[in-house]
């Protein structure tokens, strides 16, 4: 990894795109589940004024209406009472009066609320003489105030009922929906008129506002609506079982205080979270109750469950586009960066041994001169001179000559570094160079307690390279790893056709290279060995990029090293590097 990627800043970008997708997915979320909620609030409050409207004109309709009955019944009970007040008390005409109006009931009632029972009329001269100037026996006391009582389901301001003084206590009008009660002038007492309860609920079930509820109860999304009145018992709901019962909300008390919607999410039991929408009533300035809508969040939250897991999806996807993307930025930078750092050493490398190469030419010029002389001066005295009394005269000249050859050979390899190589190119098999190469070490590696195999593919191509250079490079690598392998071990030859061209590999068992010496093995005079001069692996380095190629190794110690010699299939590479 650290190879490919600076881990620190490849680290620290990762962070920061997480940190920028999650907080876009984050007030994204935010976002969509606020309009979700919105969304249901403005459908909640538009529901609300609709059906507070609605509401305000089925109150007033059963306002009127019980206005309407209320007069109608208060003429009734007014006929009744001029009748009784000109004729004798009939049981059969009231039975009939009460027909012809549909009236539930009609009651006579003293002013103890017991039933009232008119007197016999007078009988003889004076009874004729009284019914002729329509005299009641009453008619002689004086006319009482005319009361006048209603009672049944009104919307109305408290206090504006008032029982009758005399009969609070007496409840004549229980067991009637709706009625009206006057005191009589005809007798001492009051005349309870009651209206037919059929007629008036079978109306108040046509326009009324619980018909509207439960029909807007049956629409999708809506929990429950109920219509509260000032002491927040229910007169209307979604569900007819909760009419009558009363909602303990101070929350419900405050906003006929205050007159101002109140919109919330509460979670009742049963039904999950909801969102609550409660708009007061009014009728003109008189706060007649308060509207509860109840919507259900259930589909709204299953919509933003459903946006946030594709959020989340689109967020993930970005950040492994991101990764990807930010991977193959850092990795093509630091390709480019290593490929200049490699440049950068080549170029420095190349200015080194053309230094080299100019030294290696003076100093070739300066040191083999001497050498020939010194060469042909030890000819001439090994041909010349003979002396007897010196046995040691010949191995001297011997070792001399030898010290000579070494130099000379040394000068060379300076030569070799600096100036171009001639190269040779002709057409090769891999198996029969190999084969040449483990031939011509096989006594050495015996010797050394080395077991040489050769691993090379039978459709290997011919390929183009100067015979005797790559075959100096080749064996230079294989006499490296049998030195590596003092005490025995496996020195293997390989080859194989890769993508860069074909690879000839050396692989041995040794001791390996020091991770901190690896980078330097190809520099010239860098050396491991206690004899040498550490020239041997840049020259087999020159060689192969004479061809074209790269070679490259790999080791880990006490496991062994592997160098790579890496050649173009192509000749006219090969052809090109002769130039």
């Amino acid at each position: 990894m650290k190879r490919f990627f600076p881990p620190g800043y490849f680290l620290a970008s990762v962070l920061v795109l997480l940190a920028a997708v999650a907080v876009y997915a984050f007030s994204e979320a935010r976002r969509l589940q606020g309009d979700l909620i919105r969304q249901v609030e403005e459908k909640g409050v538009a529901l609300a004024e609709v059906l507070e409207v609605s509401s305000r004109n089925a109150i007033q309709g059963n306002a009127l209406l019980e206005e309407m009955i209320g007069q109608r019944l208060l003429d009734n009970a007014r006929l009744i009472d001029q009748l009784l007040a000109s004729r004798p008390f009939n049981a059969a005409w009231l039975k009939q009066i009460s027909a012809m109006n549909r009236l539930h009931r009609v009651d006579l009632l003293d002013l103890e609320g017991r039933p009232y029972t008119p007197p016999p009329p007078p009988r003889g001269m004076m009874g004729m003489m009284m019914r002729d100037r329509g005299e009641s026996p009453e008619s002689g006391r004086e006319m009482r105030e005319m009361m006048l009582y209603m009672w049944g389901r009104r919307w109305a301001p408290p206090g504006e009922q008032a029982a009758p003084p005399a009969l609070k206590d007496r409840k004549f009008w229980e067991g009637s929906l709706f009625g009206v009660a006057v005191g009589a002038r005809s007798f001492p007492g009051i005349i309870a008129v009651h209206a037919d309860a059929d007629y008036i609920l079978n109306f108040r079930k046509e326009i009324g506002v619980q018909r509207q509820i439960e029909e807007l109860g049956r629409q999708p999304g809506i929990v429950s609506v109920a219509l509260l009145d000032r002491e927040l018992i229910v007169m209307a709901h979604t569900d007819p079982r909760r009419v009558g019962q009363r909602e303990v909300d101070q929350g419900l008390k405050q906003i006929q205080t205050t007159r101002q919607p109140l919109s919330r999410i509460v979670e009742p039991e049963g039904k999950g979270r909801v969102y609550e929408v409660v708009t007061p009533v009014l009728l003109g300035d008189s706060p007649l109750g308060v509207l509860k809508i109840d919507l259900s969040l259930a589909p709204s939250e299953e919509i933003w469950r459903r946006d946030l897991r594709s959020i989340i999806i689109l967020g993930l996807a970005a950040v492994a586009i991101g990764v990807l993307g930010m991977g193959v930025i850092f990795y093509t930078q630091h390709s480019h960066l290593r490929e200049r750092r490699a440049l950068e050493a080549e170029m420095t490398r190349r200015e080194r041994l053309a230094s080299l190469g100019d030294m290696a030419a003076a100093l070739a010029h300066e040191i083999k001169n001497p050498l020939n002389a010194v060469s042909m001066g030890l000819q001439r005295l090994r041909g010349e001179f003979r002396p007897a009394e010196a046995p040691e005269y010949g191995r001297f000249l011997d070792l001399m000559q030898g010290e000579v050859r070494r130099l000379n050979a040394i000068v060379e390899q300076f030569l070799s570094l600096a100036r171009p190589l001639p190269l040779k190119p002709e057409r090769l098999r891999v198996d029969e160079l190999l084969g040449e190469l483990a031939a011509l070490v096989e006594a050495d590696a015996k010797t050394a307690g080395v077991r040489v195999t050769l691993s090379v593919p039978p459709d290997l191509p011919r390929f183009v390279a100067d015979r005797d250079h790559l075959k100096q490079v080749m064996l230079n690598l294989i006499l490296n790893g049998l030195q590596a392998m003092p005490e025995g071990g496996t020195l293997t030859l390989e080859a194989a056709r890769t993508r860069d061209g074909l690879t000839l590999a050396v692989a041995d068992t040794g001791q390996g290279i020091p991770p901190e010496a690896l980078p330097r093995v190809f520099d010239p005079y860098f050396t491991s060995k206690a004899k040498g001069l550490g020239l041997g692996l840049a020259i087999a380095r020159r060689i192969v990029e004479d061809h074209g190629g790269k070679i490259e190794v790999e080791s880990q110690p006490a496991r062994g090293s592997r160098f790579s010699v890496i050649l173009p299939l192509e000749a006219s590479r090969v052809e090109a590097s002769r130039v």
